[in-house]
């Protein structure tokens, strides 16, 4: 049977997926025959000239070549052109779609556009969640509510041998107009993974600069599942969803980890890994130690993220053996009131401070996750979190305005909602436009797109940097400039 998968995405937001790459291997390894179609490389008009005027913008350091170059020559199409040339080259008995809220609309946008002459199956975070909004597409035929090894495995089997699939565990189907939503399966054994599949994709995806060298890489996950709960996340919503399926966040055994990316490394060159995980200081010393050990022969590199109040001297040290050489710390606010009573982070900022100086101490380079546009947050708000990450001296930073996903803690207690009233959800590149917090919508975009600068800039240079918050010719000419003064400033030229 052949299978394609889609993987909307933006152009050029490269890294391979992981929840893809692992449905691959199980369905290849059944004997199936399998295909993507990936948005990524996609080159459309707006791309185009979107990466004529952006040409070598941002605050970064430079390498030899850049993921631009390598799609120079690549054809300008459109999304349905690319489509309708996949399908005809494939010809899918069944189509896979991966989905997260935010890109939910454009496949069901393509696929009505370009209706293909096989049953459709979307899956993921957006599916599981709003399983009765994805089900209302006449465009879907299933849907599958929580993980998809087993149940796509099982609906191939089930369509290529003509047998009814509508007891398949964890499907969603309509009959009659009625929506139907069966029963769960159990989480799968994390160790009974084949290795990710890497070669269904572009190879392109494993460009992975850092600190001015290219290495290649991409994702890697050894969790799934988060024992937090965050009010702007919706593992708090996907646990209590599937709670008769078993221990929500669980991991792969060090063993099995290190014997993937040994594999991933033969066969794709990979020596720069991110781990995906939601905090890798979770696990325990021992787990820990066991991949230093497994992994230090290997002789490769990696970033992770961190929650801060997880970090002790000892886990650092172990992260350094393993290979990390990156790691992404959660700020989110530098507002202890908000964190704690906003956002359900506890930690505080000394925690903070502290995890960030031990891995600065070990030699490990830093970057924080920043929020802006929480509910009740202020403009001075939003200059404590500059302050904390001035203060703890970060090498770059991560911002992004809080966006209320369907089915976050935040999304119910707020009463807001991502969708319109037609059914159609609001853009994640709109997210300001919810005003949760005391700011305007532009005062908040203007945030956004100056945070690193007044993150790098020294302090007498922020009036101009306010300027650049505006959205006018001549801010556009001050941002520019500040950015170029940035990278100078920073050393990274």
């Amino acid at each position: 049977m052949k299978v394609l998968f889609i993987h909307p995405n933006e152009y050029l937001s490269i890294g391979i997926p992981t929840g893809i790459a692992q449905l691959s291997a199980v369905l290849k390894t059944a004997g199936h025959k399998v295909d993507i179609f990936d948005f990524t490389f996609v080159k459309t008009e707006a791309d185009a000239r979107f990466l004529q005027k952006t040409a070598n913008q941002g605050v970064y350091l430079p390498t030899e070549y850049t993921l631009e170059d390598l799609v120079a020559k690549d054809p300008v199409m459109s999304l349905e052109k690319a489509f309708s040339e996949k399908l005809e080259a494939f010809q899918p008995d069944l189509i896979a779609v991966s989905v997260m809220t935010g890109y939910f609309d454009t496949v069901i946008n393509l696929l009505n556009k370009i209706p293909p002459a096989c049953k459709v199956a979307f899956g993921g975070v957006h599916p599981t969640i709003c399983p009765e909004h994805t089900l209302q597409h006449d465009v879907v035929d299933y849907i599958c509510v929580g993980e998809g090894e087993g149940f796509l495995l099982e609906l191939c089997e089930r369509i290529e041998s003509g047998s009814d699939v509508s007891n398949v565990k964890n499907l969603g189907y309509k009959k009659d107009g009625i929506i139907h939503i069966n029963d769960s399966r159990a989480f799968i054994d994390m160790d009974d993974l084949p290795v990710p599949d890497w070669s269904l994709f572009d190879q392109r995806h494993l460009f992975r600069p850092f600190m001015g060298h290219v290495y290649k890489g991409s994702f890697f996950v050894m969790s799934r599942g988060c024992p937090f709960k965050c009010t702007y996340c919706v593992n708090s919503s996907l646990r209590n969803k599937l709670k008769e399926c078993g221990r929500y966040f669980r991991s792969q055994s060090p063993k099995t980890t290190i014997k993937h990316i040994a594999h991933l490394k033969e066969y794709y060159g990979a020596t720069w890994f991110k781990f995906a995980d939601d905090s890798i200081t979770y696990f325990s010393d021992e787990q820990l130690g066991e991949l230093a050990t497994g992994l230090q022969p290997l002789n490769i590199q990696f970033g992770c993220s961190i929650r801060p109040e997880t970090i002790t001297a000892k886990k650092v040290n172990q992260l350094k053996a393993m290979g990390c050489v990156a790691a992404t710390v959660g700020i989110e606010s530098g507002s202890e009131i908000l964190r704690k009573n906003v956002l359900n982070r506890k930690m505080t900022n000394s925690q903070i401070e502290n995890a960030i100086h031990l891995l600065r101490d070990a030699g490990i380079r830093v970057s924080t996750f920043n929020m802006l546009g929480i509910p009740t947050e202020t403009r001075e708000d939003i200059f404590r979190t500059i302050a904390l990450n001035k203060k703890c001296g970060i090498d770059a930073v991560n911002v992004y305005i809080v966006y209320p996903y369907p089915g976050t803690e935040l999304s119910n207690k707020y009463k807001v909602s991502c969708f319109e009233n037609n059914g159609a959800v609001i853009p994640v590149s709109k997210a300001a436009q919810f005003a949760l917090s005391e700011m305007v919508p532009t005062e908040v975009e203007g945030l956004l797109k100056t945070f690193e600068l007044y993150t790098l800039l020294p302090e007498s240079l922020w009036p101009l940097i306010k300027i650049a918050e505006k959205d006018t010719p001549d801010s556009k000419i001050i941002l520019r400039v500040l950015k170029d003064n940035a990278i100078k400033l920073n050393g990274l030229q």
